[in-house]
């Protein structure tokens, strides 16, 4: 043997020699293992999969069977890589470990991704004991023995490999001594495995050629030339033939006693190799056991040196931490030293403006005095020219008549009156006449509007609005206190700079009937300036709406709105329902017959999916229709209603584009759901991937009227905001052809509202928070429009993906007295109904307060039993409760309705809802801050990923 290569004497062939480590064993004559230079590579790689595989990504749907993994073997809980050998469930895969060898069932859950240098093939190769194959019709225990016996000879052993030649399957096919022994004939010996006959070879081995059998694992360039003709290969099939073959036993005794011979002779060199294979095994396995004691050594110092310099890092921060915080607290201090010199200066400040201001009042009054006594010494004096030359500016250019606009008043008015009288005109005879007449007093409008503002265009109006503010002595325009104080010097200038110029030329005196003549003239004047004033503002707003009625009828000058459009949009809908009942009729008929193409079955359901989408998508363009058409009838041609009443304009604008006669139950493939309601028909459905719900009331003429107006004015009250409104949105309205039932349909949250999850997975408290914050905004919302929610109760309230809390909607055919009286108004054994309805009295904003607090400490107190005062008000006093939430609570669930916070009041608060309480649901783990804080975290998140999985559409 020399350089991993022996000769084989009997043969003369080089054969490739190596040491194995014996890893997994396949069957009693195959086996897996790594060569002993690899044994360093897997120790890095062992090394390399603990840091990587616990923050790798799981793996994504099914995986992939060209690609290597990391899977976590359940013996020893470590990481190895893995290659998928066959997928036994959509959760669990059969994994090939590629380094050793074995195979496991292993949950997607225990699988992750590999980078790309990972991506290399196995390291242990998969071994065949030459010449030997599992006797036909072996056992299970036979097998079973077998395996066990080649384990006890190779398993975690270093074994010695002849290559003699490489399976089909990739195997390669040696003899393989241990401890000095030939493992093969070891097991041949113990009747787990026999020697393989001339068609097994080449079965079992897959030798290509068929002329020589029992040469392709040898080295082929000793065989170069030779062809199937060859004697040399035919003298050595016949020879192996015959040895092998039932007519030359004796032959096979001869070999077999020469070899026990042989044996006999080699005992003792054996019991000497056996020995020495021993020793170096030993060393070879003590060897590596000191690789991995270090190796795992090394880990623990990583590991350790990892945690100290966390420890270091972490006493960095705490000393600068501390750094900061003196720094601040010295910040602190200089700013407060340097507050109580800025107001010491300001009080220095004022002291000394309050005696400049009197120096310079003492100045000025010594200066009026002269000025007086001037004033009475000369007869001449110029007293009230500046009030003449006030009269003369706004006598001179005054603006007070614009000769367009009388005509424009007397167009706007006639046109006005064209309008209301076409709204009210109900006869489709008359419509015609009185839309002519409309149409003329347009056009008159239309050309006065362009006159007039012609005219304005041309005037000075801003130019002289601005005049007439210098002279206005009531204008809201004033100066700050800041202002003032910086201005005083100024005015003060001003005034000493007045009486000087009147100093200057003599001015006198006037006497007390002057003096009645120059108010008098002041009076009329100031009169003349506001009437100038109102007239500009009234210009300038008939100007403005002038030129907004120009633009937008301009339009409609030649034209006429066309209702087309909204008209084939319902041929559409009523051509695609016609063909969806043809569907579903076709449907009905397959099931009835109870035999059926499962394929044609589906395809038919998928188009009458396809069908109802289309029917949706329809619906939503004729709402489109609607929305334009509905600015076109009220603000410029209210006759459409009456010319068009197939087109239902009128109900629309009624119910705020709510009400549809284009839907129909039926349609809708409905689910019962009387789980959530036996009082009223109840179904869910499906439409563009969207869950909805159909909640039908019976109605008559009148109820129904007063339904389509309460829904409307909670839809507009929705619509201001849409979804940051905290309401649940009203999709439509539509009416049972063939009952006397008007169904609403809102979209479906299933297993969110609040009693759902208080009774299965309590919201903590930060969900709470964020939960009551948005049901707040949406009692708000309708508060703002002057609605009474009064079904304000656990059932009506959702937590959508447990961070977002909206108001349901309520029955729209009752009263808010009616709807707050209910059965339903309780939260567990909490009664949410004010004390003023349950005494007679009608329901106000402050009853859904009443219920909020209730709600709110429900949801914080899950599992009390509240003890209810005399004035029926929960008894919040033996509650343990911070502070904060029970001033909250209390202002909230207070006896008298005008006691109670407004919602927009609570709102505006800062502490509104931001008190942090332990969660009811940990109170009794008792665990410190730090790991209430954890385990609360991962809850949140836990239930966050769950909802979003149960609740994506």
């Amino acid at each position: 043997m020399d350089d991993g290569k022996e000769m084989n004497a009997s043969e003369a062939i080089v054969l490739k020699v190596e040491d194995v480590m014996g890893s997994h064993i396949e069957d009693p004559v195959t086996f897996w293992g790594q060569t002993i230079e690899l044994i360093e590579d897997l120790l890095k790689l062992s090394t390399a999969l603990t840091e990587i595989c616990p923050f790798a990504a799981k793996v994504f749907g099914d995986p992939a069977p060209e690609k290597i993994y990391g899977g976590l073997y359940s013996e020893d809980q470590c990481w190895y890589r893995c290659k998928l050998k066959k997928m036994m469930t959509n959760e669990k895969c059969l994994m090939t470990y590629v380094d050793y060898g074995n195979s496991e069932t292993l949950k997607k859950s225990c699988i992750v991704e590999l980078p790309e240098d990972l991506q290399y093939p196995g390291l242990a190769s998969r071994f065949r004991l030459w010449g030997l194959q599992i006797p036909p019709n072996q056992d299970v225990t036979p097998f079973d023995q077998g395996r066990r016996f080649l384990a006890s000879l190779i398993n975690d052993k270093i074994i010695r490999v002849s290559h003699r030649d490489t399976a089909q399957d990739g195997a390669f096919l040696v003899n393989a001594q241990s401890d000095a022994l030939d493992v093969g004939q070891e097991v041949i010996e113990k009747g787990f495995a026999e020697k393989c006959k001339v068609a097994s070879i080449l079965n079992y081995e897959g030798i290509k050629s068929n002329s020589a059998p029992l040469i392709s694992g040898w080295n082929a360039e000793g065989f170069q030339g030779l062809n199937c003709g060859s004697q040399r290969v035919k003298s050595l099939l016949d020879s192996t033939n015959d040895q092998l073959g039932n007519g030359t036993k004796g032959r096979v005794d001869a070999v077999e006693h020469k070899n026990r011979h042989l044996k006999m002779d080699q005992e003792n060199s054996l019991l000497r190799a056996l020995e020495r294979k021993t020793t170096i095994q030993c060393r070879s396995g003590q060897k590596l056991n000191m690789i991995k004691m270090q190796h795992d050594q090394r880990l623990l110092e990583d590991q350790n040196e990892k945690l100290r310099a966390k420890n270091n890092k972490y006493l960095q921060n705490c000393h600068l931490l501390e750094r900061q915080l003196k720094q601040q607290q010295l910040e602190v201090k200089k700013m407060e030293e340097e507050l109580k010199q800025h107001q010491e200066a300001e009080l220095k400040l004022a002291d000394e403006l309050k005696h400049a201001v009197e120096m310079k009042l003492k100045c000025l009054t010594s200066k009026v005095e002269k000025l007086r006594e001037v004033r009475s010494e000369f007869n001449e004096n110029h007293f009230g020219d500046d009030l003449s030359q006030a009269v003369k500016v706004i006598t001179e250019g005054c603006l007070c008549t614009v000769h367009s606009m009388k005509d424009l008043e007397s167009a706007w008015n006639e046109y006005n009156s064209a309008q209301e009288t076409l709204q009210t005109c109900k006869s489709v005879d008359d419509v015609r006449s009185l839309m002519d007449k409309r149409n003329e007093m347009r056009s008159t409008l239309y050309a006065a509007a362009e006159e007039f503002i012609s005219e304005v265009d041309k005037l000075p109006i801003e130019d002289r609005m601005n005049v007439l503010k210098f002279f206005d002595l009531n204008s809201s325009a004033s100066l700050s206190s800041m202002e003032v104080i910086g201005g005083v010097d100024v005015l003060l200038n001003q005034a000493e700079h007045d009486v000087c110029k009147e100093l200057e030329i003599s001015t006198t005196q006037k006497d007390e009937a002057d003096m009645k003549i120059i108010h008098s003239a002041f009076i009329k004047l100031m009169k003349k300036i506001n009437e100038e004033q109102d007239f500009l503002l009234v210009v300038q707003n008939k100007y403005a709406a002038s030129v907004q009625f120009k633009e937008q009828v301009g339009q409609w000058l030649n034209t006429y709105p066309n209702v087309g459009d909204l008209l084939s949009i319902k041929r559409s809908v009523k051509s695609l329902k016609a063909q969806l009942r043809w569907k579903l009729v076709e449907k009905n008929n397959l099931e009835d017959l109870g035999s059926y193409d499962e394929v044609k079955m589906q395809g038919m359901k998928e188009e009458i999916r396809r069908l109802r989408d289309n029917i949706y998508e329809e619906i939503c363009c004729e709402q489109r229709e609607y929305e334009k058409l509905d600015n076109v009838v009220r603000n410029w041609f209210p006759e459409l209603p009456v010319l068009h009443p197939e087109a239902a304009i009128k109900t629309y604008m009624q119910s705020a584009g709510l009400f549809t006669d284009s839907l129909e139950r039926d349609l809708f493939d409905p689910e019962p759901m009387r789980e959530l309601s036996s009082k009223r028909p109840l179904v869910c459905s499906e439409i563009k991937s969207q869950r909805i719900l159909l909640k039908g009331y019976s109605v008559d003429t009148a109820t129904e009227a007063k339904m389509i107006e309460r829904a409307a004015k909670y839809h507009q009250a929705w619509s201001v905001l849409k979804e940051e409104s905290g309401l649940l949105p009203i999709l439509y309205l539509f009416a049972c052809k063939s009952e006397p039932v008007t169904y609403v349909m809102v979209p479906f949250y299933p297993g969110c509202c609040l009693k759902t999850l208080q009774a299965t997975n309590p919201l903590i408290s930060v969900e709470v928070t964020n939960v009551m914050k948005g049901v707040a905004v949406g009692l708000q919302t309708l508060h703002n429009s002057n609605i009474v929610h009064g079904a304000l109760h656990a059932h009506n309230v959702f937590a959508v993906n447990r961070e977002r809390g909206i108001v349901g909607d309520f029955d729209f055919t009752k009263t808010a007295d009616q709807r707050n009286i209910a059965s339903w108004m309780v939260a567990d054994k909490l009664d949410l109904v004010a004390p003023e309805v349950r005494n007679g009295q009608s329901a106000v904003p402050a009853t859904d307060v009443f219920a909020y607090g209730c709600l709110l400490l429900w949801l914080k107190f899950p599992k009390n039993d509240f003890t209810i005062n005399p004035d029926g008000t929960p008894d919040v006093s033996e509650l343990s409760m911070d502070p904060k939430l029970l001033s909250l609570v209390s202002r909230l669930i207070c006896f008298k309705p005008n006691d109670r916070l407004r919602i927009d009041q609570m709102l505006k608060e800062d502490c509104c809802l931001e008190i942090k309480t332990p969660d009811p649901i940990h109170e009794e783990t008792k665990a410190s801050a730090s790991d209430e804080t954890i385990v609360t975290n991962v809850f949140a998140d836990e239930t966050k990923s769950e909802l979003l999985s149960e609740y994506s559409t």
